[in-house]
């Protein structure tokens, strides 16, 4: 089952983890973690198992420059922990139909 997404109120971060460092990634955004209280934990991204879906509570409306600071900080500081390869901004992306056969 697929999450649901709230982008008005929240932005979305893919982290691609290396497999042996998922707990330990999503453990230093629970109570007591380095980054607890500035994102939460969503869950898994589709059946990827190291790939972690996080969200950030947004501030402002689109575009507050405090939003977009405050959210490069996570991101550079999510970059930066151990086992992590890549940290993506969810966008929101037009879905093209296909054709019906």
């Amino acid at each position: 089952m697929g999450h649901n997404y709230d982008l008005t109120i929240h932005t979305y971060l893919d982290v691609k983890v290396l497999p042996d460092a998922v707990s330990s990634v999503v453990a230093s955004t629970r109570e007591n973690g380095s980054l607890a209280g500035w994102v939460e934990y969503v869950g898994h991204v589709g059946e990827l198992t190291n790939h972690l879906l996080y969200r950030i509570a947004k501030h402002g409306p689109d575009s507050d420059p405090q939003d977009d600071a405050r959210t490069k900080h996570i991101v550079d500081t999510i970059s930066a922990m151990h086992g992590v390869v890549q940290v993506d901004i969810q966008t929101p992306k037009q879905r093209i139909k296909r054709d019906e056969l």
